[in-house]
């Protein structure tokens, strides 16, 4: 049996509300997306189109609300097994962050998002991690965060895994985030996608000072295209992988398609 996974970073919930042209195009039977506004109401948006919330896993405060990872799914197809989250490193910045969230009564870590299923046809088991790196630091403090996902993957030596999300991994020093996976059984599914994400000459939305530097070396250096979302497998075979080019977010929705073939 093939499933199909779309990974999407939403934009502050921005590109959220715009989700049902590619559902209704695609209809990929796993969502994980990243940024997405964590409230009751919000997270509820997409049951009108058939598809349910596996659970939610906070990442960050900003404008005052709390964003988050969530992974939905269609029940149709796919039977939800348990799901799991842990914190990850944090980089300086969001150290110094986190001490003022603390002085406000406010403190959200950076979470990874864990979900198994079972697919209704053959009963096979398949892990998915929905990951949202953090954007102010080096791919220094990225490969470290993600190291730690490593290492929560290693007990499963035969599940079906899937790494997908925005990663916020920068160009320097590719090789080493291709070997890092590698080391742990994990292929790119995402290979032949050469950018995910754009940075026009006017931001989609507010940013921080940070984000705005990064905005300035992408558009002056790299033509304002990067590749920072990626989707990674073991024990699973791709079928294919493919950028949408819908526009309701700097990220572009990634869709890739596997099958379960033993």
């Amino acid at each position: 049996m093939s499933f199909s996974l779309l990974t999407y970073n939403v934009l502050f919930n921005k590109a959220f509300i715009e989700l049902e042209q590619i559902l209704y195009q695609d209809k990929p039977e796993i969502l994980c997306l990243q940024e997405v506004e964590a409230s009751e109401k919000n997270l509820a948006r997409l049951n009108k189109f058939g598809y349910r919330l596996a659970d939610y896993s906070n990442s960050f405060i900003k404008f005052g609300k709390i964003f988050a990872v969530a992974t939905y799914f269609n029940a149709e197809k796919l039977k939800l097994v348990k799901t799991d989250s842990f914190s990850l490193p944090k980089s300086i910045y969001e150290m110094f962050i986190a001490v003022l969230n603390i002085i406000k009564g406010k403190n959200t870590p950076r979470t990874i998002l864990r979900t198994d299923f079972l697919l209704t046809k053959n009963k096979k088991r398949v892990a998915i991690y929905n990951i949202h790196l953090t954007v102010e630091g080096i791919n220094r403090t990225r490969t470290n965060q993600l190291q730690t996902i490593l290492n929560h993957t290693i007990k499963d030596t035969k599940l079906p895994i899937v790494l997908t999300g925005d990663f916020n991994y920068f160009p320097y020093r590719r090789k080493r985030l291709e070997n890092l996976l590698l080391r742990y059984g994990f292929k790119e599914a995402t290979n032949k996608i050469s950018y995910t994400i754009r940075y026009p000459d006017r931001s989609f939305t507010r940013a921080s000072f940070v984000q705005e530097l990064v905005y300035k070396i992408v558009r002056k250096y790299f033509n304002g295209r990067l590749k920072v979302d990626y989707t990674f497998f073991k024990n699973i075979k791709l079928v294919g992988s493919k950028r949408v080019e819908k526009e309701f977010s700097d990220h572009y929705p990634i869709i890739s398609t596997f099958k379960i073939t033993k």
